[in-house]
């Protein structure tokens, strides 16, 4: 096994994972608190915006919520005029954002974006396309690992 310092590298990849995830989180939350959501509204404003027509457990499991949680983010979204719920396929009922949802939404992941682009401006395309790459080889490779009990 690798050690960076006194800690695994598996433990240290986790560990800058998480800190990368919480800078860019902090970055995200002061730019849509003053438009009146949370981070965890926007994730899943934003993948809606993404993935029209999803069901809660599929928003959950892409915005990194439990089922529960993302069921009563939704509703408060609906009732906030951002999202519409519909039944679609069996017994899912489907979630779209609204049209002042999507406005809403593209603003800010318009805003979002100018936020964060100093710092990535530091990296060239293929940098980032190479991070791109590598975060999701990681995630895939997670996902495939037994699951944690």
């Amino acid at each position: 096994m690798d050690f960076q310092g006194d800690l695994p590298v598996t433990v240290d990849t986790g560990a800058l994972s998480r800190t990368v995830q919480h800078a860019f989180a902090v970055r995200i939350e002061a730019v849509v608190q003053p438009m009146g959501f949370t981070l965890s509204q926007w994730t899943v404003m934003r993948e809606l915006r993404r993935t029209p027509g999803a069901s809660a457990s599929e928003l959950a499991r892409t915005a990194g919520h439990t089922p529960q949680a993302c069921g009563a983010i939704l509703k408060q979204l609906q009732a906030d005029g951002i999202v519409e719920r519909a039944a679609g396929r069996g017994r899912i009922v489907e979630n779209r954002l609204t049209a002042h949802g999507t406005a809403v939404t593209d603003e800010t992941v318009t805003r979002a974006d100018a936020a964060l682009r100093p710092a990535l401006e530091h990296f060239g395309r293929e940098d980032l396309d190479t991070y791109l790459n590598l975060a999701a080889r990681l995630l895939e490779a997670l996902n495939q690992a037994t699951p944690v009990r």
